[in-house]
């Protein structure tokens, strides 16, 4: 009689050790990935907030009611930003802090508001942002230019700045 031979049944210790192995190196590979994911999460998030400022404040010059006579000087309703009168002859800047959760602040270190009061608690300032009035110009008829500047973390100089964000508007205040 002929007995059929039986395969052994299992994997071998070299088969194991081979597996293991590509686990090992896929799983390095997957953890080297994550200090990446995090940095680039953080990136969108710091994007997205301050995307969000800058859009505030620009609907906020935005919706500056105009001045009689017009052209004239006036602060904008929320955040109080001075706009100069038309022409703008002599560059402007102006600069304002924010928390992570859009509260202003006129110091780093977030203890006073732009209408002067305090606040109690001081803010945890994050964002500088940089308005500057440009020239625009002789004409009395002519667009006034802002350039806003968002850069974070608020105590860290321009040129040091982790990330920064840019917006240039044109305000028809005549």
């Amino acid at each position: 009689m002929n007995r059929a031979r039986s395969s052994p049944s299992g994997f071998s210790l070299v088969e194991v050790t081979l597996a293991l192995g590509v686990a090992s190196i896929s799983l390095i590979a997957i953890f080297a990935l994550l200090p990446v994911g995090l940095r680039t999460s953080q990136n969108a998030i710091e994007q997205t907030v301050s995307a969000d400022i800058l859009s505030e404040v620009a609907a906020d010059l935005r919706a500056t009611p105009p001045t009689t006579p017009r052209g004239s000087p006036t602060p904008s309703p929320q955040f109080l930003i001075t706009i100069p009168g038309n022409p703008v002859t002599n560059p402007t800047t102006a600069t304002l802090f924010f928390s992570s959760d859009d509260q202003c602040a006129t110091t780093l270190n977030g203890s006073t508001k732009p209408d002067g009061s305090s606040w109690s608690p001081p803010l945890q300032t994050r964002y500088r942002l940089t308005i500057t009035f440009p020239t625009n110009g002789t004409g009395t008829k002519t667009a006034t230019f802002v350039q806003l500047k968002m850069t974070w973390p608020a105590a860290a100089s321009l040129t040091n700045a982790l990330g920064s964000a840019d917006m240039f508007i044109a305000l028809d205040r005549n």
